[in-house]
Formats: C-alpha cells, structure tokens, sequence
C-alpha cells in the first residue's frame, strides 16, 4: 500500500514536472499480468512496477484511471492486495462536511474506503489526494479483479464529478 502511495505522488509530481527521488523498478506480479490479459485491460507498468490502467469507462462518457498493486501484504494467513483510484485533489485539508460525507460513504460501499493523503514533495505539496480504494485477495482471478476495478472506478469517478464537476482522473 505505502508503495502504491508513493507512486501517486510520484504521478503528481511527475505531472508537475519534479523527478521522483529513488524510484527502483519492481517486478511486476504475473498474476496481475494473466488476469488483466484475460481480461482484456490495457495498461503500463509504474516505476514501482504496479499496474495502471488506461482510462476505463464509468458513466455518462466519463473514464476513470485506476492502478492495481503488484505487491501484495500479508496479514495473518490472508493475502492482500490492493487496487487504487484517484478521485480528486484538494488545495488543503478537507472540510469537515466533506470529510464526514466520505466517512458516512464508506458505510454504504461493499467494498473499499475513502482514503486522504497529503502530498509533500512537488508543485502540489500541501495538497490532499482524495482516493478510492479496495483489498482484494493476492491471488484473486481475473472476474474478482474485473469487478473489483469495476466497483473501484465508479464510486471514484462519482465523487470525482460531485466534488470538482470535472473529469481529470
């Protein structure tokens, strides 16, 4: 997940033209690689060697970027992994009527939570990316994924549209 993270904020700070410091290539999981080939995703591999997609299709013409981990964490005898979407980037801190609504959101999602994390390097330092994400079984086929990246894209890409009325992620 940390590594995940740490390629967001790569991403933001590539997008605003600052190199990353220390990105060592990783392998990536050939899991990810047969269920996303089954699938029928295109995608690229991040430095970290994570899975970002191309933009997918939500709703209404609307597309959605999502990165599936190749790293996966342990706990206990579970495998997990984790698959990610950007929703959007605030100036600062959230407001508290708009942190609390993500909070009350993650109650009526089946899958995933709301997550904020603070941007410390870059042009957009200071700021606060909004994202969506969900854990997944490491070795979960290629339909779990499917739908997984599926639920992931929708409930970013609509508050994507709430929040900002626009379509950058």
């Amino acid at each position: 997940m940390k590594r995940t993270i740490g390629a967001l904020v790569t991403l933001l700070c590539l997008t605003a033209g600052v190199s990353p410091q220390g990105a060592a290539p990783q392998s990536p999981d050939p899991r990810v690689k047969a269920a996303l080939d089954k699938i029928g995703y295109k995608y690229e591999l991040t430095a970290d060697g994570d899975f970002k997609l191309a933009p997918l299709p939500t709703e209404g013409g609307r597309t959605q970027l999502v990165y599936v981990n190749s790293n996966t964490e342990r706990f206990g005898s579970l495998e997990i992994r984790e698959v990610l979407s950007p929703s959007f980037l605030s100036d600062g801190p959230l407001t508290a009527d708009l942190a609390n609504s993500l909070l009350r959101l993650n109650h009526q999602v089946k899958l995933g939570a709301w997550r904020v994390i603070p941007i410390t390097q870059g042009s957009n330092s200071g700021k606060q990316l909004v994202m969506f994400a969900a854990q997944v079984a490491g070795s979960s086929d290629a339909e779990a994924l499917r739908m997984t990246i599926r639920s992931v894209i929708l409930v970013a890409d609509r508050m994507e549209k709430e929040v900002t009325g626009r379509d950058d992620y």
